[in-house]
């Protein structure tokens, strides 16, 4: 058991440790229900897709989207290049921006087909190159470029968004301004202490996120019971929401314990 105070003592590794004996392995082959549900037989494509539509939006929206997406046809490489960007931003309302993101989608799988052929083979490129590579392609900035690596290729990047910043300003303050430096700071400072491993890498990214939605909102509920808001409709996704044990990182939480003065 952690019992440091000093947020310079905390290893990394540990919190991700505390937030697997909570919540069970979300990710990987040891995940009962995998995190990122996929509905198509094209999981690459699907969790590119997943990757853009996220952006700005709730994850239970872009679930939504991705399976009318199925129920179109357009869970296809070739059939969403061909689509129609009017039904396509029909097919995907209310992702945040969903027409930019329409004709963003059918320009992003038109350019990996002109490109690279298949998704298989941009996913194979080395991972320096293929994350400038990704840079380049609509839509895609580098919190999208490490999502479609990480989850749809398994290249070992550490994928840093909102909710990242938010629990590590409030675990380990004196460490960084977590919410001011840049993406490549943040990342640095946690992947650097992480082993390049993709399955650990990608679900400490999917633990952090299961704690902001459910304990580390704006408004925290440190002492529980989680949030009950309808992340996924995946069998056992919230399996854990009648826990009353509280955030599994209050212990080591320099928020939580100077607000209770301790």
């Amino acid at each position: 058991m952690m019992s440091q105070t000093n947020s310079d003592s905390l290893h990394i590794i540990d919190i991700y440790h505390r937030l697997v004996a909570h919540f069970g392995p979300l990710h990987g082959p040891q995940a009962t229900s995998p995190w990122w549900p996929i509905v198509s037989d094209n999981p690459q494509l699907e969790m590119v897709i997943g990757a853009v539509l996220v952006q700005q939006t709730r994850w239970e929206t872009v679930e939504a989207a991705v399976m009318r997406m199925h129920a179109a046809g357009l869970l296809d490489l070739a059939a969403l290049a061909e689509a129609e960007a009017g039904q396509l931003a029909a097919l995907i309302y209310p992702c945040a921006f969903y027409r930019q993101k329409a004709s963003g989608l059918i320009a992003l799988a038109r350019a990996i087909q002109e490109r690279y052929g298949d998704l298989a083979t941009m996913l194979s490129r080395p991972t320096v190159t293929l994350r400038a590579e990704l840079l380049q392609l609509p839509r895609i900035g580098p919190e999208t470029a490490d999502v479609i690596l990480l989850y749809a290729g398994q290249h070992p990047l550490f994928v840093v968004d909102a909710y990242t910043r938010r629990i590590f300003a409030r675990v380990a303050p004196e460490r960084l301004a977590w919410e001011r430096v840049s993406y490549a700071q943040v990342q640095q400072a946690i992947a650097g202490e992480l082993p390049a491993d993709p399955v650990l890498l990608a679900d400490f990214h999917a633990q952090l996120n299961e704690l902001a939605v459910r304990y580390c909102l704006v408004r925290p509920r440190c002492d529980g019971p989680p949030a009950r808001r309808v992340y996924s409709r995946q069998p056992g996704r919230n399996s854990f929401l009648d826990r009353h044990d509280g955030c599994p990182l209050r212990a080591v939480c320099k928020w939580y314990r100077d607000r209770d003065g301790i």
